[in-house]
C-alpha cells in the first residue's frame, strides 16, 4: 500500500466520520439547547450533569471509551498475519468477559450510589444529592450498551468501516433531545435521562449489532483468558482502566469543585464546554478516529517511515485548523452564546457566564484535539503505559492549579486549570511520542505550529476590535443578529489569516491546503489521467 493510497484513505475515511461528528455536534447543540429551553440552567441541570459522573467512571473504569484503541492493534495484529479465525475468538473472548465483568459493575454502581454521591458532589444540598442518586441509578445500565457498542465499532474500524459506528452517537443524541422534549415538562430531568437510557440501547448497542453483522463477524461466547490474544489486549487496557489521565477526569475534578460553588456554576462549565467541543469533535476526533487503523496497520507491518508521515501530516491539518478557529472563538464567544441559547429558558447572566467559561476553555482546544491524535500514535505502536503515567502524573500534578484558580476565579478558574493542564499534557506527548517513533520533522512541526500561532492571534485581534465597532449597529444579543455578526467576523478572519499567513511566511499552511486537496478523492482520476502517456 503507497503512502498516497493511505493518505487518501485516510482523507475518505475522515470524511465519513467527520460527517457523522458534526451531524452528532449539531445534535448535541439541540440537546444542550432543549436542556437550556426547557428547565433553563439551575440546581436541577447541576445534579443531571453531576450524575453521567459516576457511569462516565464506570466506562473509563473498563476501558469502554477507548476500546477501539486497545482493541483495534490486537486485532489488526492476526489480521496482519493472516489467522483472521483467531482474531474472531479473541474478540468473542473480549466481548464474553468484559460484559460479565461490566454487568457486575453496574449492580455494584447501584447498589452503592448514595454512598458513591457523596463523592460526585459532596458540595450540593440533600435535595440535589437526592436528584443526583435517582438519575445516576437510571442512567448506568446505559453503560453495557456502550461498552458493547464500542467492541462492535472497533471491528467495523478495523474492517474500514466507518458510517454505522458513527451514527451510534448521532441516534443517541436524538434519543435525548426526545426525552426532553416529549417528557421533561412532565417529569422533568427525569425525561432526558431516560432518553440517555433509550438512546444507548438503540444507537450504541442495537445498530452496532447491525453493522458487525455485516462486516461478518463471527461471535462464540468463551472465556479462554489465557489465549496470548486476550492477554494482550488487557495489557493494553489495563493502564487505561487505572490511569487517571486528565483527558478522562478533567470533568469530573470540575463537577467536584463546581459542587461547592453557586448554583448553576456547573451547567455554565457544561454548556461551555460543549460549545468548545463542537470543533474539536468534529477535527480532532473524526481525524483520530479515521487515521488510527491505518497506524495501527503500518506499525504491524513495520512500516515505521510511513507511519511518521502519516502523523505528521495528520498533526499539521490540526494545527491549520483548530488553532484559528480557537484564536476566532475566543474574540467571538458571545454571539456565539447567544446564537446557541438566545431563546431559551437562560438570563443575560446566564448567557455571559457561558460566554466568559468558553473563552478560557477554547485557550486549551488545539490541546485537546492533539492529545486525541498523539496518544492515539502511542496506542498504535501498543503502547499504552507511557500515555497513562503521564496522564496520571499530570492530573494529580494540576489539583492545586484548580484549587488555586476557583478560589481566585470561580468557574472561570476551573476553565483556566483545564486548559493549562491539557496544554501541558499534550507537550510532553508530543516530545515523547517523537522519540519513540523517531520522527525527524519534530522542529518543523513546532516551527510551524508558532507561525499558525501567531497568525491566528493577529486574527483574532482583528476580529475583535472589528466586533467591537460593530456591536453599536448590529443586535447581537438576538439570534439574527449574533448569526449575521458571525458570519460577516468569521468571513473575515478567513480572508485576514490567509493574508496574515503569506505576510508571515507560512508556506506549510498553503501546502497543507494543497495537500488535503491533492489527497481528496476526486482528484484520484485527474492524477491518474495526468500520469497517463499519451
Amino acid at each position: 500500500m503507497s503512502q498516497l493510497s493511505v493518505n487518501r484513505r485516510v482523507v475518505a475515511s475522515t470524511a465519513i466520520v467527520m460527517a457523522g461528528i458534526l451531524l452528532s455536534r449539531v445534535l448535541g447543540f439541540v440537546r444542550e439547547w432543549v436542556v437550556a429551553h426547557q428547565v433553563g440552567s439551575n440546581a436541577m441541570t447541576d445534579a443531571y450533569y453531576a450524575a453521567f459522573t459516576l457511569p462516565d467512571f464506570l466506562n473509563y473504569l473498563v476501558a469502554g471509551a477507548s476500546l477501539s484503541v486497545t482493541f483495534i492493534p490486537v486485532f489488526t495484529k492476526y489480521a496482519a498475519e493472516d489467522r483472521e479465525d483467531e482474531a474472531w475468538h479473541v474478540f468473542s473472548t473480549v466481548i464474553t468477559f468484559m460484559g460479565i465483568l461490566l454487568i457486575a459493575f453496574v449492580l455494584a454502581g447501584e447498589l452503592f450510589a448514595r454512598q458513591l454521591a457523596q463523592l460526585i458532589a459532596p458540595g450540593f444540598q440533600p435535595e440535589e444529592k437526592a436528584r443526583v442518586i435517582f438519575l445516576t441509578r437510571l442512567m448506568l445500565p446505559a453503560q453495557f450498551c456502550f461498552y458493547q457498542g464500542s467492541i462492535l465499532s472497533a471491528i467495523q474500524y478495523a474492517k474500514g468501516r466507518f458510517a454505522i459506528p458513527s451514527l451510534a452517537p448521532v441516534v443517541y443524541n436524538i434519543f435525548i433531545i426526545l426525552g426532553g422534549v416529549l417528557l421533561a415538562s412532565r417529569i422533568g430531568m427525569t425525561g432526558f435521562a431516560v432518553g440517555v437510557l433509550v438512546g444507548a440501547l438503540v444507537g450504541n448497542l442495537g445498530l452496532q449489532v447491525y453493522g458487525a453483522v455485516t462486516v461478518g463477524a463471527k461471535f462464540k461466547p468463551n472465556l479462554n483468558l489465557r489465549h496470548p490474544g486476550f492477554l494482550l489486549f488487557v495489557r493494553l487496557s489495563v493502564p487505561i482502566m487505572l490511569a487517571l489521565s486528565l483527558a478522562f477526569t478533567d470533568d469530573w475534578i470540575i463537577r467536584w469543585f463546581g459542587s461547592y460553588l453557586q448554583p448553576a456554576s456547573i451547567t455554565w462549565l457544561s454548556y461551555a464546554k460543549t460549545l468548545m467541543r463542537v470543533p474539536l469533535g468534529v477535527v480532532g476526533q473524526g481525524v483520530g478516529v479515521a487515521s488510527f487503523p491505518f497506524l495501527a496497520q503500518l506499525y504491524s507491518e513495520g512500516k515505521f517511515d510511513e507511519l511518521n508521515r502519516l502523523l505528521n501530516s495528520t498533526l499539521k491539518g490540526l494545527i491549520a485548523t483548530l488553532v484559528p478557529i480557537s484564536a476566532i472563538t475566543i474574540a467571538l464567544s458571545a454571539p456565539v452564546v447567544y446564537l446557541v441559547f438566545s431563546h431559551t429558558r437562560m438570563r443575560p447572566s446566564d448567557l455571559d457566564a457561558t460566554a466568559a467559561t468558553l473563552v478560557f476553555f477554547t485557550l486549551g482546544l488545539f490541546g485537546w484535539g492533539a492529545q486525541y491524535i498523539l496518544a492515539r500514535g502511542f496506542y498504535a505502536t501498543r503502547n499504552t503505559l507511557t500515555p497513562a503515567i503521564v496522564g496520571t502524573v499530570l492530573t494529580f500534578a494540576n489539583l492545586p492549579l484548580y484549587w488555586l484558580l476557583v478560589r481566585h476565579f470561580r468557574h472561570l478558574g476551573l476553565a483556566m486549570a483545564s486548559s493549562v493542564g491539557i496544554l501541558v499534557y499534550t507537550v510532553i506527548l508530543f516530545l515523547l511520542l517523537a522519540r519513540r517513533t523517531h520522527n525527524r520533522e519534530e522542529g518543523a512541526l513546532v516551527l510551524f505550529f508558532l507561525k499558525v500561532c501567531a497568525a491566528s492571534a493577529v486574527v483574532a485581534f482583528a476580529c475583535y476590535k472589528l466586533r467591537l465597532l460593530l456591536e453599536p449597529h448590529l443586535p447581537w444579543h438576538t439570534f439574527p443578529g449574533a448569526l449575521l455578526m458571525l458570519v460577516v467576523l468569521t468571513v473575515a478572519g478567513i480572508v485576514l489569516l490567509i493574508a496574515f499567513g503569506k505576510i508571515l511566511g507560512i508556506q506549510e499552511l498553503d501546502e497543507q491546503l494543497a495537500r488535503l486537496w491533492l489527497l481528496a478523492p476526486w482528484s484520484g482520476s485527474k492524477t491518474s489521467r495526468s500520469k497517463t502517456p499519451a
